[in-house]
C-alpha cells in the first residue's frame, strides 16, 4: 500500500496523527481499518469486517469500513497481468482518508 503524497503517508503511518486528527476513538479505528487494508489482497478487500467496495468507471475504489471511514484510491492486481514475475502483487494508491461527519481536529 502506498499513498498519493507525503502528506497523506505521513498521516496514515503515525497512529498519533490519527487520533490528533480524528480524536481517540476514531482515530485507532482508522489506524486499525488501514492496517486490514494492508494485510490484503485486491481479492480479500471485501471480506475486511464491515467493508463496502466500490469500483467506480474510472477505475477508482471507494472502500468505506465500518460505515464512517472512507478511503479512495487505484487498485491493481497481480492477477490482472498475463505475465507474472516476483515484483508482481496487489498493491493501492491511497488518495484520500476521510471521515465525514467527523470534527477534524
Amino acid at each position: 500500500m502506498t499513498f498519493g503524497n507525503k502528506a497523506l503517508a505521513a498521516l496514515c503511518n503515525s497512529e498519533e496523527r490519527l487520533v490528533q486528527r480524528w480524536g481517540p476513538d476514531i482515530g485507532e479505528t482508522v489506524a486499525r481499518r488501514l492496517f486490514d487494508l494492508a494485510a490484503s489482497t485486491a481479492a480479500s478487500i471485501d471480506r475486511i469486517p464491515e467493508a463496502e467496495v466500490v469500483v467506480n468507471g474510472t477505475g477508482e475504489t471507494t472502500i468505506t469500513l465500518s460505515e464512517r471511514i472512507v478511503i479512495r484510491g487505484v487498485i491493481n492486481s497481480a492477477q490482472a497481468r498475463t505475465r507474472r514475475s516476483r515484483a508482481d502483487a496487489d498493491y493501492m494508491v491511497i488518495t484520500s482518508v476521510d471521515v465525514p461527519g467527523s470534527e477534524r481536529r
